[in-house]
């Protein structure tokens, strides 16, 4: 059995964004997810505490660059933050989006 931690998630993080940020390469985003009993695209809720791999490699290039940065990987998206209305050619009505001068 390897050895687990618990880790508290941060706002709008993804399995990614955990792996990177405690191991610094996204390589375990899988068997984080598969070890809190959740698959990889599902959201994490905020302040969730989930059970972390604590004998996992490192890359330490990557953690110490998000350290010296005071950085944390967050990368999800708000649905509410999502484009409703089309964008392109394909989409403009001439005259209301579409104007030719």
């Amino acid at each position: 059995m390897e050895n687990t931690a618990e880790f508290k998630v941060y706002e709008k993080q993804i399995w990614e964004d955990v792996s990177i940020y405690l191991y610094g390469k996204a390589d375990y985003a899988m068997d984080l997810a598969m070890l809190n009993n959740m698959a990889v695209t599902e959201d994490i809720p905020l302040g969730k505490v989930i059970k972390i791999f604590t004998d996992k490699e490192l890359n330490r290039l990557g953690l110490y660059s998000l350290q010296s940065n005071n950085s944390i990987p967050a990368t999800a998206v708000d649905p509410s933050q999502l484009q409703t209305e089309l964008e392109g050619i394909g989409y403009w009505i001439i005259k209301k989006n579409f104007i030719v001068k």
